[in-house]
């Protein structure tokens, strides 16, 4: 196959996973199986070329993360299921390869986020005007993770726009800008808290990042697409909000931890205490019950945490499980792709810097209130689009330093 055939290959599967993200429950998967697929049958033909120092870097952070669980399966029990999603890691690394090899065009990314993003808002909509449900409630889809993923592709589109803005093509930033609203809209009508949380953080540091492009006529528009999406969403955001505060009271005044965040909080404390307990590495897959039925028998949790096999938080998830060895895993593993995406001092001017960064950002956002890379969906989408938006990033960059050392005669 030619250069150009493999490039047309990468661009076509990028363009078309983040289209399929949420067109139906399971199709997250379809695009990235099928790259990892390809990427593997070309292995021989990708290993010819010269990879990056960074590959073997943020590839290293990938295997620590998969190698740390396996570890901890061997040593501390538990089920090879366990190691279902770290072991995702080793099986993207070959897609990350291909995509180093041949780089996806930016033109077909750009494409597939936004189409993908204006997608799930259509979704969204036909689930709560018309079925009368929040959105991605039921038919295969896990409704906080679709949220999540909603969430970003709208962020996504909003950075596309701003490039769009500082390429001086009106026309696109508008229709980015619509896609953007779609994407945020459809986070909203699911209901999905926790990208609530973690969105406004990463809007503003989009905002100081970009402030040198920032006016009124700017300002508004960035308004108009965040009331309009809670205009539109109101009944349900309003019931979600009254209910986290409904929650907190109860937990705070009665001790009420039978709800969602009393369950949280429960759930939260007693992985505290199994670290604690296990402070180097953790207790383990096997005897995690265990030990959550010990602190139950003491009262120091209440017997709700039995109920659940996660902890709603992958950061004390991995201290509870693994000790500080897993937290440390986990912080490389994502903010190994994290420094690289900053180190090249090109924020301002990258949009897939501007892309990497806030994917990153955003995944860490939504693993504080849930374990969203243990679930298939999170952890593609965040293997997904950490190996493209760094692979065109670091494509552009390369090129773009080669332009600025070429010697005119």
């Amino acid at each position: 196959m030619t250069t150009k055939n493999l490039t047309f290959l990468t661009s076509f599967l990028t363009f078309l996973y983040s289209l399929t993200l949420l067109v139906s429950g399971k199709s997250y998967s379809y695009i990235a199986i099928l790259l990892c697929i390809i990427s593997l049958l070309i292995l021989p033909i990708t290993l010819k070329n010269r990879l990056p120092s960074e590959f073997y870097k943020i590839g290293f952070s990938f295997i620590c993360y998969a190698l740390v669980t396996a570890l901890s399966l061997l040593i501390l029990g538990g089920k090879l299921s366990n190691l279902d999603m770290p072991s995702r890691t080793l099986f993207i690394l070959p897609a990350f390869i291909l995509l180093l090899s041949f780089p996806p065009k930016k033109e077909w990314i750009f494409i597939g986020i936004l189409t993908g993003s204006f997608i799930s808002g259509l979704i969204a909509l036909y689930h709560y005007q018309v079925l009368n449900i929040r959105a991605f409630d039921g038919f295969g889809y896990m409704i906080i993770q679709s949220g999540d993923i909603a969430m970003s592709l709208g962020i996504f589109s909003l950075i596309i726009a701003i490039q769009h803005f500082k390429d001086k093509k009106s026309k696109l930033v508008i229709i980015a800008l619509i896609c953007a609203f779609f994407g945020i809209l459809a986070s909203m009508l699911s209901g999905s808290r926790g990208s609530w949380i973690i969105a406004p953080f990463v809007i503003i540091w989009l905002l100081i990042v970009n402030r040198q492009l920032i006016s009124v006529k700017v300002g508004v528009t960035l308004t108009i697409i965040l009331m309009s999406s809670s205009l539109v969403s109101y009944d349900i955001v309003d019931k979600r909000i009254k209910k986290a505060v409904q929650d907190i009271t109860q937990y705070s005044e009665q001790n009420n931890s039978n709800s969602s965040l009393g369950a949280r909080i429960e759930m939260w404390k007693s992985g505290v205490y199994n670290f604690i307990e296990n402070p180097v590495f953790g207790t383990g897959y096997k005897d995690r019950q265990k030990y959550n039925q010990a602190l139950v028998d003491k009262k120091l949790v209440a017997p709700i945490v039995l109920n659940f096999g996660r902890l709603h938080n992958s950061y004390i998830e991995e201290l509870s499980i693994k000790g500080i060895i897993g937290l440390t895993t986990l912080m490389l593993f994502f903010c190994s792709p994290l420094y690289f995406f900053i180190a090249k001092r090109n924020v301002k001017n990258s949009v897939f810097a501007q892309l990497g960064i806030a994917h990153i950002i955003l995944v860490m956002g939504y693993c504080l209130t849930q374990n969203y890379i243990n679930h298939h969906s999170g952890m593609l989408h965040y293997l997904m689009y950490t190996i493209i938006f760094y692979a065109v990033f670091f494509h552009t960059n390369q090129v773009s330093v080669s332009d600025k050392n070429k010697v005119v005669l």
